[in-house]
Order: C-alpha cells, then structure tokens, then sequence
C-alpha cells in the first residue's frame, strides 16, 4: 500500500513538474495567407497548453498578418520584420526572444498531431536533456511519404548519438524538434548563410555531442510545395557546397564510403536538376572515394545520355 502510494506520488510530482514546463514555439511565417491559419489552429489545439507561439513575420505582403491578427490567444506573440531576412534568420530571431527553455519550431503550413507536444514533453529529462524528434508524413503532388522509417542499411536507433546516420542523410524535419534552447547557446543557431539544409546543418552540428530520441509516431504533417526553397536549384547546390565546406572532416572522419555517399547523392541532385557536366564531375569524384552501389554506377552512366534520359530512366529505375 505504502510502495503504490509512493509511486503515485511520484508520478504527481512528475506531471505537475512536466505542466510547469514553458515550451516556446517559433513559427516564421512569409506570405501564407492560404495556409497560416490552420498551422496556427493545430498548435492552438495541443493537448499541452503551456506554452508560448511565437510568429516571427519575415515581411509578408499579402493577407497574413490580418489573419495572424483574427486570433486573440494571449499566448500568441507577434513580431513583424521590417524587411525579408530568410526563415533561417528569422527562426534565430525567434530563438533569441523565447522565454521558454524548450525550443519547438512549426511552419507556417504544416500541421501538428494535437498530441504532438504533450508526446515530447512527457520525455522531457533535464538532468540529460535530448533533441526530441518524431516522425513525420509529407504531401508532395498528392502522395504520401513516411519519414524516416528504417532501411536496410539505415538503422535509426529510439536514443543516442545520430552522428553517422545523419551524415547519409537529413531525415530530422524541423517542425517534428523540440531541443532545450541550451544547445543554441552552446552550438549556435541556424547557419543564416545556408540557402538550403539550414536544418541538416545544425542536427550535423549537434549529432557529435548531443543525444537524440526518436518518437516514431506521424506527430507532424509536412507540405511540399514547387515554390519552397527545397524546389530551388541554385539553393541546392549552393547547399551541398556549403555542407561539404563546413563539414568534410567529419565525413572524412567517418570514412571513405559516408565521403562516397554524401558526393553521389550531390551528384545525382545536380542531375535530376539538370546539371549534367558537373553533376558528372561530382559522380566520378565519388567513386574515388569507394564504390557501394550499382546504383552510383546507373546514375553515372545515365548522366552520360543526357537529361531528358536521366529523368525518364531514373524514375523507371525507381
């Protein structure tokens, strides 16, 4: 009788320790007036009430900040930008004004799960505090994806150190993170000079010393869209160039195939967008470094018959 009151005790103080835990959540938002309202509308809808919305408005000309405006939520605030600074920039803007210790992020058109919040918090450990990511589906032209999801040579452990598996690979979306706002002051916040991979960026700088936990639940619905930066070519490229840059070492240190990996997936890229001569450069550059797939090989001998050939062969291939 004395040990399950004990227990109860203990999981009381738990839950009032966990409710009492300000989560402050960055929304950059830039002409959405289509979707912003219903981004808003689903963190307004988390089962965990107990935390703040900031909306950092990069410049938008449309109807957004009226929108914005409609909701009388004292937990929402508002801050316009005189001038368009980039998500990136704008999400550190964020960052720097939360009061919270626990730094969330949505997009202003994507939509969480109303468990979302409550679901991370519960793993809340601030004795041994941890990125918390989930999964996530994303909507592209009507299908829908999984992600991440284990693979075959793939596999992403519940907890701990995801140093290798993100240096194959960004599958850390950042509407799906909630990470105490410690890690920005220790590792600093959004690479601003990034046109792409802002995110991947910073997990790859994290994933050395930080420990992550993976709920492995669609907590967050994810939109792509032909006008977001992730359909932009000369952001991508620039991307792989600055990843490359900033993190070669740590690729190097990982080994020859993670250096093969990382130069054919910018290579393929640089094909699928068109970039044919020096997508071909960096597929040759790959295998110097180690062959691993028959795939790397396709893709190389594809590049050689052109673009048009590439994409209709690929996506057979696929």
């Amino acid at each position: 009788m004395l040990e399950n009151l004990y227990y109860l005790t203990e999981w009381r103080e738990k839950v009032i320790s966990q409710n009492s835990i300000l989560i402050s959540i960055i929304m950059p938002v830039y002409n959405r007036q289509e979707s912003i309202a219903c981004a808003i509308e689903s963190i307004l809808n988390q089962t965990y009430s107990n935390f703040e919305l900031i909306i950092i408005d990069d410049g938008s000309t449309d109807k957004t900040c009226s929108i914005i405006s409609s909701f009388s939520d004292d937990r929402i605030r508002y801050f316009l930008l005189k001038k368009n600074i980039g998500a990136a920039a704008a999400r550190n803007v964020g960052i720097h004004r939360a009061k919270g210790q626990w730094i969330a992020f949505q997009d202003s058109d994507d939509y969480w799960d109303p468990s979302k919040l409550r679901k991370q918090v519960q793993l809340i450990d601030d004795r041994s505090p941890s990125i918390i990511f989930s999964s996530f589906v994303r909507n592209k032209k009507g299908s829908k994806e999984y992600i991440p999801k284990n693979q075959k040579d793939i596999i992403i452990p519940k907890e701990g150190r995801l140093n290798k598996q993100l240096l194959r690979g960004n599958f850390i979306a950042t509407p799906t993170v909630l990470m105490p706002k410690v890690f920005f002051e220790k590792f600093g916040g959004f690479n601003e000079q990034m046109p792409r991979f802002q995110d991947w960026e910073l997990w790859l700088r994290l994933s050395s010393d930080c420990n992550f936990i993976w709920i492995d639940e669609p907590l967050v619905k994810v939109e792509y869209t032909e006008n977001s930066i992730s359909s932009d070519r000369s952001k991508m490229i620039k991307g792989y160039e600055l990843i490359w840059s900033l993190h070669s070492r740590m690729l190097m240190d990982a080994g020859a195939e993670y250096v093969a990996r990382y130069l054919f997936s910018f290579g393929h890229n640089l094909s699928l967008f068109g970039e044919m001569k020096y997508g071909r450069e960096i597929l040759i550059q790959s295998f110097r470094y180690g062959f691993f797939s028959l795939r790397q090989l396709f893709c190389l001998g594809l590049n050689i018959l052109g673009h048009k050939m590439y994409l209709f062969l690929y996506r057979f291939y696929k």
